[in-house]
């Protein structure tokens, strides 16, 4: 997928924001969609240092709420490839007029 937008250059869109990866590093990310599948929700990024690249990969993680505070929710990683294909493709169904899938 290749992005003509800057889009990291708008940070009061409110669609970007930064997660602790498995390091404790803190990455910005682009939040590009929100999907429902199977009753779960999911949310597609794009990391600040994909975007730099000419062709770059999302990442899909599944939305988890916490059971003690319904304001706070995780973000985990799809574990299913079948389960990340097909969110892909529902990404990339709905985003085609947006991006250049290659």
């Amino acid at each position: 997928m290749s992005d003509e937008l800057d889009i990291f250059e708008d940070e009061e869109a409110g669609s970007i924001f930064t997660l602790l990866d498995a390091q404790g590093r803190e990455c910005r990310f682009q939040l590009l969609d929100m999907i429902e599948y199977n009753s779960r929700d999911y949310i597609v990024l794009l990391s600040e240092e994909e975007a730099a690249q000419t062709d770059c990969d999302v990442d899909i993680l599944e939305v988890v709420p916490d059971e003690d505070n319904p304001e706070l929710e995780s973000y985990l990683p799809v574990e299913d490839d079948a389960v990340i294909d097909q969110l892909f493709e529902l990404f990339r169904q709905r985003n085609e007029h947006i991006f250049d899938f290659v």
